[in-house]
């Protein structure tokens, strides 16, 4: 049973999440090409929120959808988090520096590109400037988690590939993303329970 009542405040719930996190190791998929990508809480006002992303119509792979934050690792990435912030600064404008470190989701695997992609939590402490990439981001979506958090309440008891979509923000999330968010809104309301609310 989620747990009731408002989201707490970004950096509150980066620290319950932190601590739920650090309980059980994240599930890796081994093989496949590597990619990252990156759930930026931050406060907007008194609600908590995440940056989504439409992936321009000019891209090769993936096109038009929409996505987190991030993209496949390069050589000069030292780790798969480093992949994160590194794509995150180039798609949105969020400086990496800025962004601490909350914990690693479950590898999600992708089913038509062969991709692994690996979902990291981070926190800001403000409200970020962000600034399109044009060449690889359409439009920029500052996702309020409480209606992420409905939205997935919503979605049947056992979602097939079909079913688990969220229509959103004026966009049909799927795929993947579908999956991760998913995931996190399910990882969000175990560090809650584990925080005692």
């Amino acid at each position: 049973m989620a747990p009731a009542g408002p989201l707490p405040p970004a950096l509150a719930l980066a620290a319950q999440l932190t601590a739920s996190l650090a309980d059980r190791p994240p599930r890796s998929i081994e093989g496949g090409r590597r990619a990252a990508v990156l759930l930026l809480l931050f406060d907007r006002g008194d609600r908590v929120h995440t940056l989504l992303t439409k992936r321009s119509d000019d891209l090769p792979l993936h096109s038009g959808q929409i996505a987190l934050p991030g993209g496949r690792i390069e050589p000069q990435d030292a780790s798969l988090w480093e992949t994160a912030l590194r794509e995150t600064e180039e798609e949105v404008g969020v400086p990496r520096n800025r962004v601490e470190p909350v914990g690693r989701l479950d590898d999600v695997e992708t089913m038509a590109t062969s991709f692994v992609i690996t979902p990291f939590v981070g926190v800001l402490g403000e409200a970020p400037v962000t600034r399109a990439e044009v060449s690889e981001v359409a439009r920029i979506i500052e996702a309020p988690l409480d209606e992420l958090v409905a939205a997935d309440a919503r979605l049947p008891e056992r979602p097939t590939i079909a079913t688990l979509r969220y229509p959103l923000f004026g966009e049909d999330i799927w795929g993947a993303t579908a999956r991760i968010l998913t995931a996190f809104i399910a990882e969000v309301h175990a560090a809650r329970t584990a925080a005692g609310g």
